[in-house]
């Protein structure tokens, strides 16, 4: 079998969408099945991707986005296209509008990539694609709709863009691949898709997916990030669903019990994160209360060993990177009772209510304080993990494969 792969981010500053890119490469290619994988990507990301270029399994193929012409042929593609689908889906004419789009699509500049090269069927591990209407199926991953769900956390402009995105993905891929039930359900209810188009992949969390293997120890963390060994950790961008206003107002009113504790947040700083500097200023915790953004591979493993507890109070979560990370490095950790998270941990007793500070806080003080707890945690982790290695999450990917290949 040979298959395009596209790959959009490769730096962890795409959060979970990095990890799992990288992870699901990593996944078919050591997958028997899979003979030829070429990576459609640009000319930086290519620059990255060290770990695959040297085996004959792997071609890399790029395409200039910051070259004018290509710019131009993608904007007036995605113009076009889109204007022919709100037309389609205003009419609901698909038999007029189908044959238009497929010569609109022969103006996007990876049209010729990907059918020059004779592929089975194209990849593209993100919500939406950068092309339909080809030859070889292409299929997407659809990570969430979570605008359904928290609307306000979103612009007009946001969730236009996303409903109309969402819709062409959902109704011009040749398959559609989520991670969660839930995720599945979503798609099925919000977007009209058929349920035999959705298939639930599992993400292979269980192997492990920072591609630095090293780990900073605490004195290297210590000095660089000036932080005090007692501390909870949340590794997570700063949307508005991430919850990280509840988080610190927990950690006020701990401290204000005199329990000496800080928190420790990384990930990427969103324009949301204004709003939650002005809080810990506020609350006067400007001092114990430390946002590092992004921080090296090598120093997040190292946080998550040194961590008292991590503490995910997430709203809304496809799936939680952060979390399987922590169940791995064996540090204490509780988090929201949403989504697929429950499923995850695998035990009400690790669960909170993360619209409900006061349950927050309380399994915090637990999380610290109670040694039987927290060894109960751990070993729950480590039962969890061995969970998770022994599913096979390349045949899960084969199969879907498999069943578009027969239809088209």
């Amino acid at each position: 079998m040979k298959i395009a792969f596209y790959i959009h981010h490769t730096t962890i500053s795409a959060g979970g969408i990095y990890t799992y890119t990288i992870g699901i490469l990593r996944l078919l290619f050591n997958s028997p099945e899979i003979d030829k994988i070429i990576i459609i990507t640009t000319n930086e990301i290519s620059k990255t991707l060290d770990e695959f270029r040297a085996n004959e399994k792997i071609e890399i193929k790029t395409i200039d986005r910051k070259k004018f012409t290509v710019e131009l042929r993608m904007v007036l593609w995605y113009m076009l296209y889109a204007g022919l689908h709100i037309l389609q889906d205003a009419t609901r004419s698909p038999k007029i509008f189908e044959p238009i789009k497929k010569i609109v699509t022969k103006i996007n500049p990876y049209y010729s990539v990907l059918t020059k090269n004779k592929i089975d069927l194209f990849h593209v591990p993100l919500q939406y694609a950068p092309i339909y209407k080809i030859d070889p199926p292409v299929m997407v991953t659809m990570h969430d709709l979570q605008e359904y769900h928290f609307p306000t956390y979103f612009s007009i402009k946001e969730r236009l863009h996303r409903k109309i995105n969402n819709k062409i993905a959902a109704q011009d891929s040749e398959h559609i691949i989520c991670s969660f039930e839930h995720v599945k359900n979503d798609i099925v209810k919000y977007l009209k898709v058929k349920p035999e188009k959705v298939s639930v992949c599992p993400p292979p969390f269980a192997d492990n997916w920072f591609l630095n293997k090293n780990e900073s120890d605490w004195n290297t963390i210590q000095i660089k990030y000036k932080i005090e060994k007692k501390y909870l950790l949340y590794p997570a961008a700063t949307w508005k669903h991430k919850n990280h206003l509840a988080l610190i107002e927990a950690v006020k009113k701990i401290r204000d019990e005199e329990l000496d504790i800080e928190l420790v947040c990384t990930g990427n700083k969103t324009k949301f994160y204004e709003t939650i500097q002005q809080k810990v200023e506020r609350l006067a915790l400007s001092q114990k209360v430390h946002f590092l953004g992004i921080v090296p591979e090598e120093d997040l493993i190292g946080l998550y060993k040194n961590s008292s507890l991590v503490v995910i109070p997430t709203l809304y979560e496809a799936g939680s990177g952060p979390l399987y990370e922590a169940m791995r490095y064996g540090a204490p950790v509780i988090c929201s009772n949403v989504t697929s998270l429950p499923d995850t941990v695998g035990n009400d007793e690790f669960l909170f209510d993360p619209m409900n500070v006061n349950n927050l806080i309380e399994k915090i003080k637990k999380g610290l304080a109670d040694e039987s707890y927290r060894r109960r945690n751990i070993e729950n982790s480590k039962l969890r993990m061995e969970y998770f290695s022994k599913i096979n999450y390349s045949e899960n990917f084969i199969r879907v494969y498999d069943k578009i290949l027969k239809i088209n």
